[in-house]
């Protein structure tokens, strides 16, 4: 079984802790990796007529040749490289 949380750091608390010992058996070995999240401005509130003026804007740059093409093998190989690190 695998679970991802995403939580602010004042979330940390024992209840988080108490909810993962319920999600995996007692014995089960888990492993748990820390990461700070950085959403780049993702989740930022956006009114509808500016989420719809970044799509736009990203269509004309794939359309004038701005975008990545990658194929799937590439792809997996850049991460496996990623992951070794």
């Amino acid at each position: 079984m695998e679970s991802s949380f995403t939580l602010r750091v004042s979330e940390l608390d024992s209840d988080f802790v108490k909810t993962i010992k319920r999600l995996f058996s007692k014995e089960r070995e888990v492993t748990i990796t820390i990461s700070s999240a950085t959403d780049f401005g993702l989740h930022a509130i956006e009114t509808k007529e500016e989420y719809f003026s970044r799509l736009e804007k990203a269509l004309k740059n794939i359309e004038q040749g701005k975008g990545i093409v990658i194929s799937e093998h590439d792809f997996d190989k850049t991460v496996a490289g990623l992951l070794q690190k």
